[in-house]
């Protein structure tokens, strides 16, 4: 124990040093530290919590203007535990106006009193608030006299502190797993919509085979739709029950507001009803995986089947209205397993995604570094062109039958074979045509392809 009290003390003396080494070229410096009573003063998860602290210290000091000289700055963990020193580049800032902002900042973090900013200025002198911290504990006492009459034993106080850091960091991954999914939710519906030329769809530059819709309607309901994004992630990442499937009650809660909004947005066009109902459980599948740090494509397949394994039988297989039926009902009593459409192919795990898209974006994507227009529009193309191949679109099934789906079909296969020969444009043209002719759009592929371009992101980024 001597030993080690030994270093702290050498080591909080080395600190010291420092900070006069700084003083002596006239500058004003900032150091953090995490208080930690006892020993160790640092271990991994205390060490990710301070790294944390500093990269948010660092960009509240920006917004005060407070410029930092990074260059000499000084990062290292010793027998003190984790520590940080920076001298302050803006001299127009008096050091106590520093120490003040500082304390603005301790004070608006959640753990702001396992936290100390503290000020040297140009002289060599500590900066004081004259302002005694309260007790991280008891929260009746000053720290210091807490410490003094060692009011608090040291296990306790450190199991304590190790649960609060957990918490912290814990909804920090959170937090940030949530935006990372919404984004990648909004950018895949537009990057579909971006997308240009395409046969029959809406895009930049064409309302493809539709009179009701165009690339504004797109972007319009894009942006309605984003404000739930963030929901359903959140939803999935705290949900804790064994059985997913008693998650259904809430996202379809969910998705019914989406579609509502969605209709408000554009004066009752579907823009994106499929792109809700697969982005809704992917959303929530990835969320919750990634939360128990277990996503990867299978663990997705699995659960995607567990959560949706008798969906046809119950939404296709029985009537949801008694004096009507839908067009995904009337579809699958006349054309079987052919007419399931997007239920059939989330019910089974989603395999045109898996087992065509998704390995054309890995060609083309998972050794980009910068993803520019013409790779992305050359990797989300083909990825199309396969998905019209092997999608039975119960959009155009209801509409045109199975002749006209056949003849699209096999319009979309010579295009794909063709893709990096010279005689790709023509017959991908000739694709854009026949759907102009024959008033089709096939906007269940369209819809696979965003989700398929979402899955590919979340795994990039989380596997």
């Amino acid at each position: 124990m001597e030993k080690v009290v030994r270093e702290i003390l050498e080591a909080k003396d080395n600190r010291s040093k420092e900070r006069q080494k700084l003083a002596e070229k006239g500058d004003v410096s900032l150091s953090l530290t995490i208080n930690i009573p006892g020993i160790p003063k640092s271990n991994d998860q205390i060490n990710m919590f301070f790294l944390d602290c500093l990269s948010d210290l660092k960009r509240f000091l920006l917004s005060y203007r407070i410029i930092i000289d990074e260059k000499r700055e000084i990062t290292l963990c010793d027998a003190a535990g984790d520590f940080y020193l920076v001298p302050i580049l803006s001299k127009e800032i008096s050091a106590i106006k520093i120490k003040e902002i500082a304390e603005v900042y301790e004070s608006e973090h959640s753990l702001g009193r396992l936290i100390d900013v503290d000020i040297t200025d140009e002289k060599g002198n500590p900066i004081s608030s004259e302002k005694a911290k309260i007790c991280y504990f008891c929260k009746l006492h000053p720290a210091v006299f807490c410490m003094r009459m060692q009011t608090h034993k040291y296990e306790e106080m450190r199991k304590v502190i190790a649960n609060d850091i957990s918490y912290f960091l814990q909804e920090k991954r959170k937090n940030r797993v949530c935006k990372d999914l919404s984004a990648f939710a909004l950018k895949a519906i537009l990057h579909e919509v971006s997308l240009s030329p395409k046969p029959g769809l809406v895009d930049r530059f064409s309302n493809g085979s539709h009179s009701d819709m165009d690339f504004s309607t797109f972007l319009n309901s894009s942006a309605v739709l984003s404000v739930y994004f963030k929901e359903i992630a959140e939803f999935g990442y705290a949900y804790s029950s064994e059985n997913c499937k008693n998650a259904l009650p809430k996202l379809r809660q969910i998705g019914l507001q989406m579609e509502e909004d969605m209709f408000m947005e554009t004066c009752g066009v579907n823009t994106h009803k499929g792109a809700i109902f697969l982005l809704g459980f992917s959303l929530f599948v990835s969320a919750n995986l990634i939360s128990n740090q277990n996503f990867s494509y299978h663990s997705f397949v699995n659960q995607i089947k567990e959560l949706n394994g008798n969906l046809v039988e119950k939404e296709l297989g029985k009537k949801l209205y008694s004096n009507k039926k839908t067009h995904g009902e009337e579809c699958f009593e006349k054309f079987g397993n052919k007419g399931k459409g997007i239920r059939g192919e989330i019910q089974a795990g989603l395999p045109c995604v898996f087992n065509y898209a998704i390995p054309v974006l890995s060609s083309h994507f998972d050794n980009m570094t910068i993803a520019s227009n013409e790779l992305i529009k050359n990797g989300l193309l083909q990825a199309l062109l396969l998905l019209i191949v092997h999608n039975n679109d119960s959009n155009i099934l209801y509409r045109k039958g199975e002749k006209v789906l056949k003849e699209l079909k096999d319009i979309a296969q010579q295009a794909f074979n063709l893709y990096e020969t010279e005689y790709f444009s023509a017959k991908y043209q000739d694709l854009v045509y026949y759907c102009e002719e024959n008033k089709i759009s096939p906007g269940g592929s369209a819809d696979l392809l965003a989700v398929t371009f979402f899955i590919y992101m979340v795994n990039k980024k989380y596997n």
